[in-house]
């Protein structure tokens, strides 16, 4: 589903020139939970970025469902972004005056769709991340870990192909931590859905199916993770 063929970044600051991804092959298949792990620095908030079609400034080949992408514009890159990504991010980036259900319901609002069928998908959705019932709660009002669940509903109500994660359980407790990866991991198993999540935490990346790491932009493992080797 996902091919990276040497792919490099450079960013310019000034009259410099700095290499932040070195030749990176990676590929990952439809229904895989992949954990990308490394100290702040290592590049792996860049190398998402660019497989979640955020950033198209690169070297290096990328084939998406067996299409070469590498050469799309940046409006091609958007409408790639918008059809097949869902994002988790660490600080939850929900909107604070909105009810649950209105922060849910943004992407296919975006999209175009009906209300009604929103209002039935949100329903749907809140079951599913375990929050029956917190349509018109405040994101203010609620925990951490509710909060993430509620963003965790937003990435998928929209079926995407794929979910990137970036450091989801990076602000919560250890107990916390866990329930995410639980509802994480039903998600992956239940549903077949690709999730790519970037962690430092190698307990967190231990559950997921593989885990790739990166040191200093470099590809330096890639191995069998915990849940797969439970299978």
């Amino acid at each position: 589903m996902i091919k990276l063929t040497n792919i490099n970044k450079y960013y310019r600051q000034g009259d410099q020139r700095f290499h932040v991804l070195h030749d990176i092959n990676l590929t990952v298949d439809q229904g895989e939970f992949v954990a990308i792990i490394g100290e702040s620095g290592s590049g792996k908030s860049t190398l998402i970025n660019i497989i979640g079609f955020l950033d198209d400034d690169f070297t290096g080949t990328y084939f998406y469902e067996g299409q070469p992408i590498h050469n799309y514009t940046r409006k091609q890159f958007s409408r790639l972004r918008n059809q097949n990504v869902g994002f988790v991010f660490q600080n939850f980036k929900l909107i604070r005056e909105a009810t649950v259900a209105e922060n849910v319901a943004l992407p296919l609002l975006y999209a175009g769709h009906q209300r009604r069928e929103i209002s039935d998908r949100v329903t749907a959705v809140l079951d599913q991340v375990g929050l029956h019932g917190y349509e018109d709660q405040l994101p203010q009002n609620m925990s951490g870990g509710q909060q993430q669940r509620v963003s965790i509903a937003r990435a998928i109500i929209g079926h995407p192909h794929f979910l990137i994660a970036d450091e989801p359980t990076g602000a919560l407790d250890t107990e916390t931590s866990q329930e995410i990866m639980d509802l994480f991991k039903r998600l992956n198993q239940d549903e077949g859905t690709m999730i790519i999540m970037v962690t430092h935490d190698p307990h967190v990346a231990a559950q997921c199916e593989r885990v790739v790491k990166i040191i200093d932009g470099r590809v330096v493992s890639d191995s069998q993770g915990a849940q797969d080797a439970d299978k």
